[in-house]
């Protein structure tokens, strides 16, 4: 009698329960239309700036360089980098070799350490400003090639290593990048970004796998796509950076690892561009090239 009373008790929960529902539609606010930049200037070398449009976080993202360029890119842009002495319109450039493939550059100016490059970019009816410092350059000390530290089995996978000297002076902040000897372009290496808080003055050793590569994803870990194998030639470019420009990639990074996550606290990223998204981030890199042996 018992079981037969909570069977029809069971039965009148899920009735009234079911009895309850109702779809409700909620209208998602559009995203504000936004330019987002991916500038660059480092040392020696020319400027580097991609505009694009940001997207509606539900909307999906191009998978593949064609797709990228015809929706995101923007090809129209007035982009002027100025060094305080020099206003350099930028011209609209496709190098489907060397990241981010399709950019704005220029033929008359390159990075010098010390000097403050402001950037000013008009496109959609709306004007986006930007200013970054080049640092000097922090030397590599030294580098070498290691098994994979995460497998003790593994006798033909591993990292390359770079010692460095954090200088005696607070504020001091990096990011490393990678390529094999036969690769186009440096890939930067994940959450390698950081500075002297606890470390000033002292030494700081690194490892790099083979970098983030565009339009790579997976969601599965492959060991032979991280790691390096014995007998490659590896590339490191060592780089400080500002402090600004420091806070946007670390929170660039914990937004993206917190994707997803239904646990994870929003993140908040720091852009340094006034009235749009992305970063223009000064470069001053240190080189070094090692091949892998045990």
């Amino acid at each position: 009698m018992k079981s037969m009373y909570r069977f029809l008790v069971a039965v009148l929960l899920v009735s009234f329960f079911t009895s309850c529902e109702r779809e409700i539609e909620i209208e998602l606010p559009n995203a504000e239309n936004l330019l987002v930049v991916e500038g660059s200037i480092e040392t020696g070398q020319a400027p580097v700036v991609l505009v694009t449009r940001n997207r509606g976080f539900f909307k999906d993202f191009p998978t593949d360089l064609e797709s990228f360029i015809n929706e995101f890119v923007i090809q129209d842009a007035l982009v002027v980098v100025s060094d305080g002495a020099v206003n350099d319109t930028l011209i609209f450039t496709v190098n489907i070799l060397a990241y981010p493939y399709v950019y704005y550059t220029s033929t008359n100016m390159v990075g010098e350490v010390g000097k403050t490059y402001s950037l000013t970019i008009v496109a959609d009816g709306k004007t986006i400003r930007s200013h970054t410092t080049i640092p000097p350059a922090v030397s590599i000390d030294s580098t070498w090639f290691g098994l994979n530290p995460f497998d003790s089995s593994e006798d033909s996978l591993g990292v390359a290593y770079l010692q460095m000297q954090d200088p005696d002076s607070m504020g001091n902040a990096y990011r490393l990048f990678a390529k094999k000897y036969s690769e186009f372009s440096f890939n930067q290496v994940a959450g390698s970004e950081f500075n002297d808080d606890y470390v000033n003055g002292q030494k700081v050793i690194f490892f790099a796998g083979q970098g983030e590569k565009p339009f790579v994803s997976s969601d599965t870990f492959i060991p032979k796509e991280y790691f390096y194998n014995l007998g490659d030639t590896v590339i490191l470019k060592f780089c400080s950076i500002g402090a600004k420009e420091l806070k946007f990639f670390y929170t660039m990074d914990a937004a993206l690892n917190s994707n997803g996550n239904p646990f994870a606290a929003p993140t908040l990223v720091k852009s340094n561009i006034e009235g749009g998204l992305g970063v223009w981030c000064g470069y001053s890199p240190a080189f070094d090239t090692l091949i892998a042996i045990k």
